[in-house]
């Protein structure tokens, strides 16, 4: 296996899209395909995610003699229950980030509706951007409820294809804040928050446009994949 090239690695983590959803992703890339770049630049991108206080969620691989597995380089250090971890919420446009929000325990109505009210028309003015929103903040409990926030509020939103993340530039604008995280060494949960709204505020415009320039590839791939998973 070696002599042909192979070589052993831990699968990518992709998640599992039903068949009626790959058909769903396809249809919505035909409907969007021609959009303009402007239209694309006016989305107020919105995201939740979890940063850990320390190590990672997945598994990692080290390069290492045989004799090696024990040296200080070479493992992954744990710590008792994780180490904890802090919730965010933010929105994004091509212009730049939006605000930072901490979210705290589980996110329901009450701090749905508290998050949008709060942020999305600030976010969108400072932005320039149109209120069109794309967001995964609802969910089956609260999809109704802030459905009719939108309404109230005229802000317009991007219809989105389930089991989708990887058609939302803001995704990788995560990654970029957990790479830059990763260069600091918290000691708690509030010194991760500070470090987390220090870092976001540091991601400039030239990471944002990139990522939301890249929309017109990522319909290329979902075509190419069938609606499937896809390298982003």
């Amino acid at each position: 296996m070696h002599e042909a090239g192979y070589r052993g690695y831990i699968a990518r983590k992709k998640p599992l899209i039903k068949d009626s959803n790959r058909w769903k992703r396809m249809l919505w890339v035909r409907q969007h395909w021609l959009k303009p770049k402007q239209f694309w630049d006016s989305i107020l991108w919105s995201d939740e995610s979890k940063f850990n206080l320390f190590g990672s969620n997945g598994r990692q691989i080290v390069w290492r003699q045989t004799n090696e597995s024990m040296k200080r380089e070479c493992l992954k250090p744990t710590v008792k229950c994780g180490g904890g971890s802090v919730m965010v919420w933010d929105c994004m446009a091509a212009s730049g980030v939006g605000n930072l929000v901490r979210v705290d325990g589980t996110m329901n109505r009450e701090q749905n509706e508290k998050i949008l009210t709060e942020n999305v028309k600030q976010s969108a003015k400072i932005l320039k951007c149109n209120h069109l929103f794309s967001s995964k903040i609802m969910t089956r409990n609260t999809a109704k409820t802030i459905s009719q926030w939108f309404v109230k509020n005229q802000i317009n939103t991007l219809k989105w294809p389930a089991q989708s993340p990887d058609l939302n530039p803001i995704e990788h604008a995560w990654d970029e804040l957990e790479r830059r995280m990763k260069r600091h060494s918290p000691k708690n949960k509030e010194e991760l928050w500070m470090i987390l709204k220090k870092e976001w505020k540091g991601i400039g415009r030239d990471v944002t446009s990139r990522l939301v320039n890249s929309m017109s590839k990522r319909f290329q791939e979902v075509m190419k994949h069938r609606g499937g998973p896809m390298r982003y």
